[in-house]
């Protein structure tokens, strides 16, 4: 009992010594030093993350203006040769390839959103409403190509049906006159067949021609010269003039039938040339509209 005493004596009596304070003190620093450098790790890494995310966004937007910097150049000579496309009327048009919005797959549009600033709806909406309109732009070149290739296509297979007026003026005339002339007459030096005096359709188809070929409106020494004159001025008269003996005179049907071909031929390549241009002027107003949003964001 006496040792137990004075075993329990001791250990409540147990006074640190100057090592224990030590030691003590050294774990304390440790753990404190400790949280300090992970702190200032820490601290550093965020700070290199939020200058690398920084340099990243200013790299994505500049990237971004630079791509559409050249975009509007592309946009502005595309938008001068429809200009001029329109104005001729003729099957030349110039495809300018920089009118794309390729850049678009290698650019985060997080960054432009963040540039601007998510709380801010205006420039937002702003953005949106032209990357709405870029997209547009992914099948421009491969639509207007389509474009231009079905009108020339279209316009081609009427204007084949067209010069059939040809015949009308030379060889279909020749051949009836051939057919139903009784002889020959000269008249200022020129040949002339001559006709029955009661064959008055070769007569009135006859009249008609010589008309054509006196108007400089419509025929000059160097050919036709004006597809609507003609039209007006001979094809129509003579639709009319053929009608007059139709069904008596299986000629007068053949004219008549060659005749509405040339003018419906004509009257189809008015329409799909009036659809093309207005299809035209559709392509501009997309590209000026682009040109304008883009215009509105880099200022």
């Amino acid at each position: 009992m006496d040792c137990f005493h004075f075993l329990q004596g001791g250990f409540w009596n147990f006074t640190p010594n100057w090592f224990d304070w030590f030691s003590l003190l050294v774990a304390i620093l440790s753990i404190f030093g400790g949280y300090w450098i992970a702190t200032r790790i820490y601290s550093k890494e965020k700070c290199d993350k939020e200058n690398e995310e920084k340099e990243l966004l200013a790299s994505e937007v500049n990237l971004f203006k630079n791509s559409l910097t050249q975009l509007s150049i592309s946009v502005k000579n595309q938008i001068q040769s429809l200009k001029e496309y329109t104005e001729r009327k003729d099957f030349k048009l110039k495809f300018n390839q920089g009118v794309n919005a390729d850049f678009l797959h290698f650019i985060n549009v997080k960054y432009l959103y963040k540039d601007k600033g998510v709380e801010n709806q205006k420039e937002i909406a702003q953005i949106n409403k032209l990357l709405s309109s870029l997209f547009t732009l992914n099948d421009f070149r491969f639509s207007l190509r389509d474009e231009l290739r079905t009108y020339i296509k279209k316009y081609n297979f009427h204007e084949d049906k067209f010069y059939s007026y040809r015949k009308l003026l030379y060889t279909k005339y020749f051949e009836l006159c051939n057919l139903r002339g009784i002889d020959f007459k000269f008249e200022n030096g020129i040949k002339k067949w001559k006709l029955r005096d009661d064959d008055l359709f070769m007569i009135r188809y006859t009249e008609k021609r010589l008309e054509a070929f006196q108007d400089n409106e419509v025929i000059t020494e160097n050919g036709l010269k004006d597809r609507a004159k003609l039209i007006e001025k001979f094809i129509l008269p003579l639709i009319h003039i053929s009608a007059d003996y139709i069904p008596e005179d299986y000629n007068a049907i053949e004219i008549n039938d060659i005749a509405n071909e040339v003018n419906s031929a004509h009257s189809d390549m008015e329409y799909v040339t009036q659809t093309h241009f207005q299809a035209v002027n559709s392509y501009l107003d997309i590209l000026e509209d682009i040109n304008s949003k883009v215009s509105e964001y880099m200022q």
